[in-house]
């Protein structure tokens, strides 16, 4: 290593970044040589800060070429940082959105999800990303950043999106599974612009009961009012095995649709055996403000 050479990780090491812009396109090659250097430890910092001072120094072609030769260590640890530091390239290359970066941030999806690669795919808004985009819902890292890139593709996404939402379902389904079908469902009901809901009111009777509940707070207020009191009865059903979390968010769909749902809830109410949904139902009720209702008599 030269003088200067050193000088720069010194300054790279004590975070110095405006003496490191200072020494310009001089600090780059060093700064490759660090970023693609092993790091058996694990620690990504210092590497990630070389990635945010290579990208100042606009060294597209070097966070390029990082992000084309993605190493796989046997050591959980290192490929830990590894893939920390592939997550701040994938970042850092948003600054320059072409074809040749989107084929890499697909190339690198197909082995490996990470939450910063799955972000940089976002602004792009294609098509040919779903598959990957699909398998992110999935995990817990990658979906907010799945879910930014689906809003991003807009209406386009609603035929992928409601797909995926409805199966096929294996059996039994994973949590993994479950997990993506629900926000794939949330993002169809934010997104789609259209008037045929079918296939949504299809998934009101889905295993899942939070895909239920979310089926039935789409549908609910876009259906005939025959479908209307059958939604609203699958709601009141859903109570009675449902976790408290869950019970908040039909309570929620039952009061913000009271007038949809009166005449079942005052029925059901009515003839409720299970005291613990006789219970939420006059909850519901309260909140709605039906005292004008049969509950009246029963709270």
């Amino acid at each position: 290593m030269t003088p200067d050479h050193d000088r720069i990780l010194d300054l790279l090491r004590q975070g110095r970044h405006a003496d490191l812009m200072a020494c310009q396109t001089a600090a780059v090659e060093p700064l490759r040589a660090f970023l693609f250097a092993r790091e058996p430890s694990g620690l990504f910092q210092t590497r990630c800060r070389a990635v945010e001072v290579l990208a100042a120094l606009g060294a597209r072609n070097v966070l390029a070429d990082f992000l084309a030769h993605p190493r796989e260590v046997a050591d959980p640890v290192e490929q830990a940082g590894e893939d920390a530091v592939m997550n701040a390239v994938a970042r850092a290359l948003m600054l320059w959105p072409d074809d040749h970066v989107y084929g890499l941030l697909l190339a690198v999806s197909a082995r490996k999800l990470l939450d910063g690669v799955v972000e940089a795919l976002s602004p792009y808004g294609r098509v040919e990303a779903v598959p990957v985009l699909a398998a992110a819902l999935a995990d817990d890292f990658c979906r907010p950043a799945a879910e930014t890139a689906f809003r991003r593709m807009g209406e386009t996404a609603c035929p992928y999106l409601l797909h995926l939402a409805a199966g096929p379902v294996p059996d039994p389904e994973p949590e993994s599974s479950r997990r993506r079908r629900r926000s794939a469902l949330r993002l169809f009901g934010e997104l789609y612009r259209g008037e045929d809901w079918r296939s949504v009111h299809s998934l009101t009777a889905d295993a899942d009961d939070r895909v239920a509940v979310t089926a039935c707070s789409l549908c609910l207020p876009r259906v005939s009012p025959v479908l209307q009191k059958q939604v609203a009865a699958r709601l009141v059903a859903l109570f009675a095995g449902a976790d408290w979390l869950l019970r908040e968010e039909i309570e929620d769909v039952l009061v913000q649709h009271y007038a949809l749902c009166r005449e079942v809830i005052e029925k059901n109410l009515a003839g409720a055996s299970d005291s613990v949904v006789a219970s939420l139902l006059r909850k519901t009720v309260t909140r709605a403000g039906g005292k004008e209702s049969i509950a009246e008599t029963l709270l």
